[in-house]
């Protein structure tokens, strides 16, 4: 059949559009199966994530014997982001880390460590130092001191104190009676705890120590004498033939350390 070219190009119009508004639906779903799918994905990502996070807690124990094999330093610069990713009082942060790696000296660290921690210094392929400082303490300690300073009349000083006073006013709840070190103390047991969880949820094994001679350490990593050192972390591949794997080191009873409302009163029904 022969069609005139005013019906041919109305007829190819027409087929175009219904092409189009089909693609249109096509591609309107396959988005909305993609975006479901992603978040379907996601969320498959996020429960293994807390899964995998719940067996390192769970399953994590001091190691004592390490293998000589090395730790790739994407494999550490990631537990190390996620150490970071630990909560400090007003996020100051007062702590540092220093990474010993080489052998020889964790061989001269060795000997500023107690008893048997000296072996497992030398053997294990990463040594943590995580130390304090306690400068940030002291910062937050002398704001008041600071927000004197602008005590001056006038509108300026009077702007600049209203605006210290604003961003002073949620950290005064810092004890004063807790000293400096006691509180960045805490601060790096933080960094310690979750640095060590890090490791084990990326199939590394740690062995936290506080056996050692802090002067003799400090000095041989020319730590400044404002730092302290609250806890050594030895992090590697464990020897497998010397891995216990059949159980846990015992805990005590929940109820023995978890109270309800007041101390001494029991949680007995939380745990039943």
């Amino acid at each position: 059949m022969l069609l005139s070219s005013s019906s041919s190009l109305s007829s190819v119009l027409a087929l175009l559009q219904r092409a189009a508004r089909t693609s249109a639906v096509s591609t309107a779903r396959t988005a909305a199966f993609s975006s479901s799918a992603a978040s379907a994905s996601d969320d498959e990502q996020l429960q293994a994530a807390r899964a995998l996070l719940r067996r390192a807690i769970g399953e994590r124990r001091s190691v004592r014997f390490f293998s000589d094999a090395p730790v790739s330093d994407a494999l550490l610069a990631d537990v190390l982001r996620l150490t970071q990713r630990a909560p400090t009082s007003f996020n100051t942060q007062p702590y540092a880390c220093v990474l010993v790696r080489d052998k020889a000296e964790r061989a001269k660290l060795a000997d500023a460590m107690l008893a048997g921690n000296a072996r497992v210094v030398a053997e294990a392929p990463v040594v943590a130092m995580m130390h304090e400082s306690g400068e940030s303490a002291a910062a937050v300690q002398n704001l008041p001191h600071y927000l004197r300073l602008f005590a001056g009349e006038g509108h300026l000083a009077g702007g600049i104190r209203s605006l210290i006073a604003t961003a002073v006013s949620p950290l005064r709840a810092v004890p004063a009676n807790v000293p400096t070190i006691a509180w960045a103390y805490k601060q790096t047991a933080f960094a310690a705890a979750t640095f060590m969880f890090a490791a084990e949820a990326s199939g590394l094994a740690t062995s936290a120590m506080e056996g050692f001679d802090d002067a003799r350490l400090k000095a041989a990593l020319d730590i400044p004498d404002r730092y302290s050192i609250p806890v050594v972390v030895c992090c590697g591949y464990p020897q497998p033939e010397k891995l216990r794997t059949d159980s846990t080191t015992p805990r005590l009873a929940p109820t023995e350390v978890f109270f309800d409302g007041k101390f001494g009163r029991s949680s007995e029904k939380l745990f039943e």
